[in-house]
């Protein structure tokens, strides 16, 4: 009797002990068990990251920025969330990562990604990541997302709709400016 063909889901663990292996010249992150190689980014993309990080680095000293570094979610996935924002630790996450508990906004910028809202679907699945946005740069426009609807965004933004986290706000309109 012949095997059917099964594609095989990495835990976390597998992840971790292969990921030295890997091609180095990619990036990977780990979504629902499946490794996915992650493209290099684009000029839009990472201008789009800059003007998030800068806004950001205004939070108080108790939080954490985090920029494309891995979030542990459950079930079984580590993605590298564009950027996100942690609970500050004491050890700035050096003895371990962080994961959906810690995180207070996760933000995922697209421009050509295969699916983009499955990592949202992810990030919401985790359950205890309180909000998460996803900045769509071909459409020029900002997906809330809250664990009470997993599945979808809560809210669409753009021009002059406001994204705020504590004593940060800023319009879809002044993210998207530098694009031309």
């Amino acid at each position: 009797m012949a095997l059917a063909y099964r594609p095989y889901r990495f835990s976390r663990t597998d992840y971790y002990a292969i990921a030295g292996s890997l091609d180095s010249s990619f990036q990977y992150e780990l979504l629902d068990g499946t490794i996915y190689a992650v493209s290099p980014a684009k000029p839009p993309h990472a201008g789009v990251v800059k003007f998030l990080v800068k806004q950001m680095r205004a939070l108080p000293i108790e939080y954490a920025l985090s920029v494309q570094d891995v979030l542990e979610i459950e079930p079984d996935s580590a993605p590298q969330p564009d950027v996100a924002i942690l609970r500050d630790r004491q050890d700035s996450y050096a003895t371990r990562h962080p994961n959906g508990g810690d995180t207070l906004l996760v933000i995922e910028v697209s421009d050509t990604e295969r699916n983009p809202r499955d990592k949202m679907r992810a990030y919401m699945r985790d359950g205890r990541i309180p909000r998460a946005w996803r900045v769509d740069i071909p459409s020029r426009t900002i997906e809330v997302w809250e664990p009470g609807s997993p599945d979808e965004p809560v809210k669409l933004l753009r021009d002059a709709d406001a994204l705020q986290f504590q004593n940060v706000t800023f319009t879809a309109a002044e993210l998207f400016a530098r694009l031309g």
